[in-house]
């Protein structure tokens, strides 16, 4: 089956289902139909979209997200119910085993900063210090410093010199647009954790707190050069960028972008569902080594 990610950008726009279909209406008029059980995700990109509970209740039921958003910012997300398919996978998250959870966390970290040297790579920067902290221990690398050396070589590459990675500055278009790619990728993973049967409130590095998840933080780590990538390839590739076209551009991104896995090629897009399942039997073999991670080769 080959699921799609769909944006709602007009306003004004209602959405009705009709046999099996999800149909967008604005002004009497029908502007495109999709199949209920062929979407993943349904991105609304403005307040003024409407769309009843029976809606939400089927994207639900076919474990498919809302992602809701205000000025094109992801500032919710309707999910699926959580489930569990095998109580070991639950229980052993549960136990927190701080060892498990310490070798989960340094895979997903050494794929982090193997992915950010892979994306300055693909950018067209050599950053050998950067690439030669890749190569360490796993115990021996400097997250903080590895960001650090990554933003201000990738920055200026896309044109917004002395600039930083802060999800706060409204004055700055690069950090905007990563916060919305971000968003994305997180509802996706968000959904994922749900339909492998894992508790997205539990991380294996980041801490709970208020209103926060933190397995959907740890996971999402290897998958943010993705969006970094992404985001330079669209930056490059139109004459004046704005957010509208950049959400389209990532859905699509998503879709027709492809990683290796073992001796065959899946969709981004799906990457996220198979690290979830990995991290799953992760926990219920209580062996970190065969955790699937998605590289930027």
């Amino acid at each position: 089956m080959s699921y799609h990610i769909l944006h709602i950008a007009d306003y004004g726009c209602k959405l009705t289902k009709e046999r099996g279909l999800l149909v967008c209406r604005k002004d009497n008029s029908v502007l495109g139909k999709i199949a209920l059980e062929d979407l993943r995700a349904v991105v609304l990109l403005n307040e003024t979209v409407s769309i009843s509970g029976a809606i939400m209740s089927t994207l639900a039921d076919y474990d498919a997200l809302i992602i809701h958003c205000k000025n094109f910012k992801p500032v919710g997300i309707t999910i699926p119910n959580n489930r569990t398919y095998d109580a070991r996978v639950v229980l052993n998250q549960c136990a927190g085993n701080k060892n498990l959870n310490t070798a989960i966390w340094r895979r997903l970290l050494l794929a982090k900063v193997q992915n950010n040297v892979s994306c300055l790579n693909r950018i067209g920067v050599k950053n050998f210090r950067l690439a030669e902290m890749a190569k360490l221990q796993i115990s021996e690398i400097n997250e903080a410093w590895c960001a650090k050396e990554y933003w201000k070589h990738y920055f200026p590459a896309l044109g917004e010199y002395g600039q930083r990675r802060n999800p706060t500055d409204e004055n700055s278009p690069i950090n905007i647009y990563l916060n919305y790619g971000y968003g994305i990728m997180g509802g996706i993973i968000h959904r994922s954790i749900i339909v492998a049967g894992l508790n997205y409130l539990l991380g294996v590095n980041h801490k709970t707190y208020y209103k926060n998840t933190p397995l959907v933080y740890d996971l999402i780590e290897p998958f943010r050069a993705f969006v970094d990538f992404a985001l330079y390839k669209y930056i490059t590739s139109i004459d004046v960028p704005n957010i509208r076209a950049w959400a389209i551009y990532f859905g699509r991104f998503l879709k027709e972008f492809r990683v290796k896995k073992s001796t065959r090629s899946i969709k981004l897009i799906d990457a996220s569902d198979v690290i979830c399942e990995s991290l799953a039997n992760v926990y219920r073999n209580k062996k970190a080594d065969n955790l699937w991670v998605p590289l930027l080769n």
